[in-house]
């Protein structure tokens, strides 16, 4: 297949599991902030869901990508950058993922709060992944 389908794969490939990183981190800070809200185990359920789909589906961003790299996990320049980002943000979710599933729906509330603030780092090295894939794009 050739580059330009890689390209067009690796752009709808990404945005999904984004969208749903940071709906996750949305629902769980919601759930967080609202513990005598009648709401919160819906919240939680959501986020919960929500960080597990959307770890999964990093999978398919990052396979695409290192088709595009030609299996680099560095590069230079842009890429590099992208990648600086990508790697640790990839790292955390799919671990917070994992640790959601082990621990489940329900866990205490400090375990909770670590996990929010890991979570919302992990959105930030999305943030900044995505801003260098948007210079890529835009050969900057």
């Amino acid at each position: 297949m050739n580059s330009l389908f890689w390209e067009r794969a690796h752009g709808g490939l990404t945005h999904l599991p984004i969208a749903l990183i940071f709906a996750a981190a949305f629902f769980d800070a919601l759930a967080f902030s609202c513990r005598r809200s009648p709401k919160r185990s819906e919240f939680k359920a959501i986020g919960y869901w929500l960080v597990l789909v959307g770890a999964l589906g990093s999978f398919g961003a990052v396979f695409s990508g290192l088709v595009l790299t030609k299996g680099t996990i560095g590069g230079s320049g842009a890429v590099l950058r992208h990648h600086y980002f990508v790697w640790p943000a990839f790292g955390l979710i799919i671990g917070l993922a994992t640790w959601r599933l082990l621990v489940g729906r329900n866990p205490s509330q400090r375990a909770f709060a670590l996990y929010l603030v890991t979570l919302l780092l992990g959105c930030s090295l999305v943030g900044a992944a995505g801003f260098y894939g948007g210079e890529m794009l835009l050969g900057h």
